[in-house]
C-alpha cells in the first residue's frame, strides 16, 4: 500500500481556501498512486478566537468534498478537522473513505500555556486549548480500510499514557498528527522501534499568525529509523512510502 503524508500551509480562519488547497494536494497524491493520505492537525481553520464559528461538522460541505475525492480514487484521507460536535469545538482527526466518514478521533490532552491567565490570546496565536475546546476520550486504535491505525494528535504525544495505549494494543501503523513550530522526533522514533511498527508524523508549514511552522513531516520505519523526511524550511511538500517496505 502506498501512503502519502502532506505538509501544507493553513491560513487561520480561511476554511474554504485551506480545504481547496488540501483537496488539490490530495488529488495529486491519489494520482501519484497513494491509497491513504495523512494531513496535519487543524488543517481546516488552524487556530482562531472563535473556534465554534470556524469549526465544521462532519456533515458539512467541506468534509463532503474530501469524501467525494476518496470515493473517486477509492482511497482514504486522514483530515485534520477543526470540528464542531454537539455544540462544542474540537480538534479532530477524521478518517474519510470511499463510503464517507469512517471514524473520528478527538484530541484528548489539550495544550495549555503555563501562565495562561496572564497571556494575551492573540500573542499566543489563539493556541490555548484547555478550557476552551472539548476533549476526546484518549488515543485509540481505529480500523480504516482494514488497517489498524493508532491515532493521537499533537499534545497527546506529551503524555506517556497516550503511548501506553499502543504498547498494549499494538496497531499496524501509528499516526501522530501535529501543528507546531518544529517536530521533536527522538521519542516518537523510540516508540516505533519498541513496538516494531511504522509511524507517520505530519506537521504544517508557514505562518500561523506570527508563529512560523517549519514542517518536518516524517515517515518512520518499524525499527525507528526515518524512511522519508519532508523539508524543515517551511515549504509545502508531499512524501510517499510503501507500507510493506516500512
Amino acid at each position: 500500500m502506498k501512503i502519502a503524508a502532506i505538509q501544507l500551509d493553513s491560513s487561520p480562519m480561511d476554511v474554504m481556501t485551506n480545504v481547496r488547497n488540501a483537496m488539490y494536494a490530495c488529488r495529486q497524491a491519489f494520482l501519484n498512486g497513494a491509497h491513504m493520505i495523512f494531513l496535519h492537525e487543524g488543517l481546516t481553520a488552524d487556530y482562531s478566537p472563535e473556534p465554534l464559528r470556524y469549526g465544521r461538522a462532519q456533515e458539512s460541505v467541506e468534509v463532503h468534498g474530501f469524501a467525494v475525492l476518496a470515493k473517486q480514487y477509492d482511497g482514504y484521507i486522514a483530515l485534520g478537522l477543526n470540528e464542531v460536535w454537539r455544540g462544542q469545538a474540537f480538534i479532530s482527526c477524521v478518517y474519510i473513505g470511499p463510503t464517507g466518514v469512517v471514524d473520528v478521533y478527538r484530541k484528548s490532552f489539550l495544550w495549555s500555556a503555563r501562565n495562561r491567565d496572564n497571556n494575551v490570546p492573540y500573542e499566543m496565536g489563539y493556541r490555548q486549548e484547555l478550557g476552551i475546546l472539548g476533549h476526546g476520550d484518549g488515543p485509540r486504535v481505529i480500523d480504516v480500510g482494514g488497517l489498524r491505525i493508532g491515532t493521537l494528535i499533537c499534545a497527546d504525544g506529551d503524555v506517556p499514557e497516550s503511548w501506553d495505549v499502543f504498547r498494549k494494543d499494538v496497531p499496524d501503523l501509528v499516526f501522530h498528527q501535529s501543528n507546531q513550530g518544529f517536530l521533536r522526533m527522538n521519542y516518537r522514533q523510540a516508540v516505533a522501534r519498541e513496538i516494531e511498527r511504522p509511524m507517520v508524523v505530519t506537521n504544517r508549514v508557514g505562518f500561523s499568525y506570527h508563529h512560523f511552522q517549519t514542517g518536518g513531516t516524517r515517515i518512520v520505519r518499524r525499527d525507528g529509523s526515518i524512511a522519508v523526511a519532508a523539508n524543515t524550511e517551511g515549504r509545502e511538500q508531499t512524501i510517499y512510502a510503501h507500507l510493506e517496505e516500512l
